[in-house]
């Protein structure tokens, strides 16, 4: 067979080559069009399976209308991807909702009806750069009753969160009745003002600066009715689901009773209690002791637990890092007492922190199981076990972090950050609180003034959930704010928010919501570099510490001789003095080398492990990967020659 035969006959194999191909694909569209496979390790093009009850739970008709410019898609190819994420998630609840949600596709061109709808409703316009030429990428979602929710824009420092908000959208559209949480708290949570800063001029301090609403409070009225109860309240409403205690302080006796006869008579609960608050109303950032916690410690310690007294806790492992100075030398430290516990540290055994990744707090309070309790409780968060108790006065107002990270001594103890509680329980007041006229309590009586029967012990299990910090709670702790032409930006950098929606969304019972949250969002340290970057820091600083303190030292012994004067007011220095300076001197300039000798050597260790790292990325895997080509390579020829044998 000639050349030209042999060309010919692979053009007519060619033929039903492609044939087959373009058929496969036919039949696999057909036929596994709704077959996906995910390969990705968080699964994000994979819906979770808590969500999916949220479509198959649609009692009314949801119109869902995505607009989406393709002229935006073609300046930015990043928007294209998202869209699509954005229309095949969209196209998977459509699926899910059996007829019950449908989506809109939508292309918004310049002054069309579409666009002016677009502007209706709300979404953000992004110039594009052409003379009054905008783009748009939003949704706009409606029920049957003409209830809306909008997204203005799908910014994309927000697409880790898309499932998050698409689904909360859909959510919140088909549940308009929310279980009720009552809110008993001392805190700005829906925003004040300081006093004395800003405000008119010439007004001698009068009015001051308005503070947010905590975005916390966002968050649980996206999903539940809130209602706020003063800490002196004389009941509790009836249809309240659950009741959330952030820091109450000054709890007056009576009311904690009512907490206590709820909780035993079926109530559920989540209390937040902080030992050193660091989130307050003071504009200096002060931090807030001593608050009057009395009646809440009174609570915790009938449902099996005490907050131990003088300490907060503190993780060498999860520290957080920080601006501090030595010597008025600005540096960045590692401070234990602001953790962020990472999945490790978190129960991955229970359903409202077994999805969760990470949780930032901050001087938080340990949490102790009292001996001998029959109550079940089990740790929510905990640190690991190289922890320290730092006591309280230490982080008071202005803590010395540094001296904090160089002094930590591990204890090898996981302590107690927040607990779950069941189990049958007893009154924290056994002698009955009944208010009389006098305002002093009756004991041993069988009915309170109001005639309702004391309970002494619940008739079923309690469900109380708590936890030893509300600085977790704060925006400083869990959010990053940025600004997008004009409209605020949130995004979550930890799971604070998520940790207490689940809690709640765990003791009222509503529809499985703990998996919306974002996914893809978790860093990947490399653990082994960052162990070495700790335990040589730690070592660093306190030698650094030392040196700072000889260097400053020196200076006041050659500052101390320099300064003396004979009686004219001349400067008197004597031989002796001189040859002192000299010797200060020496051991100073000798001091400031091993300063830079103990500071060049930080990283040492570090580098030397990156470097390899490095090379094995970059040249190592290749190498492999033809080592490995190299190989088949050769086992294929080997194969044929056998063939040829044969």
């Amino acid at each position: 067979m000639n050349q030209l035969d042999k060309n010919q006959m692979r053009l007519i194999a060619l033929i039903p080559a492609v044939l087959i191909f373009f058929s496969v694909n036919v039949i696999g569209q057909t036929f596994f069009g709704g077959l996906r496979l995910d390969v990705t390790e968080e699964n994000i093009f994979t819906l979770s399976d808590e969500t999916i009850p949220v479509f198959k739970d649609i009692k009314e008709p949801l119109i869902i209308r995505l607009y989406f410019s393709q002229s935006l898609g073609e300046l930015s190819p990043q928007h294209s991807v998202y869209f699509q994420r954005v229309k095949d998630i969209l196209e998977q609840y459509e699926s899910l909702s059996e007829g019950m949600l449908k989506l809109q596709y939508f292309d918004p061109q310049p002054f069309s009806d579409v666009e002016d709808r677009a502007v209706g409703f709300g979404l953000q316009a992004v110039p594009l750069g052409d003379v009054g030429q905008s783009g748009y990428f939003g949704l706009a979602a409606t029920n049957s009753t003409d209830d809306q929710e909008v997204i203005p824009f799908f910014n994309l420092e927000r697409e880790s969160f898309v499932e998050y908000d698409l689904t909360k959208l859909v959510y919140t559209l088909s549940n308009p009745d929310q279980p009720k949480i009552g809110l008993i708290t001392s805190l700005p949570v829906d925003g004040g003002m300081i006093p004395g800063m800003g405000g008119m001029g010439g007004m001698g301090g009068m009015g001051g600066t308005p503070t947010p609403p905590w975005q916390i409070m966002d968050q649980m009225r996206d999903f539940f009715e809130v209602e706020r109860l003063d800490s002196e309240f004389e009941e509790i409403p009836t249809d309240v689901d659950v009741i959330v205690m952030a820091q109450p302080e000054s709890l007056s006796d009576k009311s904690a009773y009512l907490i206590d006869q709820w909780v035993l008579s079926g109530g559920k609960l989540v209390m937040f209690l902080d030992p050193n608050l660091e989130t307050t109303n003071n504009p200096m950032g002060g931090m807030s002791q001593g608050s009057d916690l009395a009646n809440a410690e009174r609570l915790i310690k009938a449902w099996g637990l005490e907050l131990e007294q003088d300490v907060v806790a503190g993780d060498i492992n999860s520290a957080v890092r920080v601006n501090a100075a030595i010597g008025g030398k600005p540096i960045i430290s590692d401070y234990p007492a602001w953790m962020n516990l990472q999945m490790d540290s978190l129960n991955q055994d229970d359903a409202i922190t077994g999805d969760l990744k990470n949780i930032t707090m901050a001087t938080s309070g340990i949490l102790n199981i009292i001996p001998d309790t029959n109550l079940n409780i089990r740790p929510l968060i905990q640190t690991s076990g190289d922890s320290m108790r730092i006591p309280l006065e230490d982080v008071a107002t202005m803590p010395d972090v540094v001296e904090i990270f160089s002094n930590f001594i591990s204890s090898g103890d996981n302590l107690i950050l927040a607990a779950r509680v069941d189990g049958m329980a007893v009154s924290a007041f056994p002698d009955k609180y009944v208010e009389t006229e006098n305002n002093e309590p009756e004991s041993d009586t069988e009915n309170n003034s109001n005639n309702v029967l004391h309970i002494k012990e619940s008739l079923n299990p309690i469900q109380v959930i708590v936890v030893a910090d509300v600085d977790l709670l704060a925006d400083r702790f869990w959010v990053q704010e940025s600004n997008f032409l004009g409209q605020r930006l949130l995004i979550p950098t930890a799971d604070n928010a998520s940790f207490l929606i689940n809690s709640l969304e765990n003791l009222t019972g509503s529809p499985a919501l703990s998996s919306l949250r974002g996914r893809g969002q978790i860093s990947r340290p490399f653990t082994v570099i960052e162990q070495l970057r700790l335990n040589a820091e730690q070592n660093f600083r306190a030698k650094e510490k030392q040196l700072q303190a000889r260097l400053e030292s020196l200076q006041s012994e050659i500052g101390a001789i320099e300064i003396k004067q004979d009686g004219d007011g001349d400067p008197l220095i004597t031989e002796d003095d001189q040859i002192a300076i000299a010797n200060y001197r020496a051991d100073l300039l000798s001091t400031r080398k091993e300063l830079r000798d103990v500071q060049r050597s930080l990283r040492e260790d570090i580098e030397r492990l990156e470097s390899f790292l490095k090379v094995l990325n970059i040249a190592g895997i290749p190498v492999i990967f033809g080592l490995g080509m190299i190989y088949m390579s050769y086992r294929r020829r080997s194969f044929e020659k056998i063939l040829k044998i044969n």
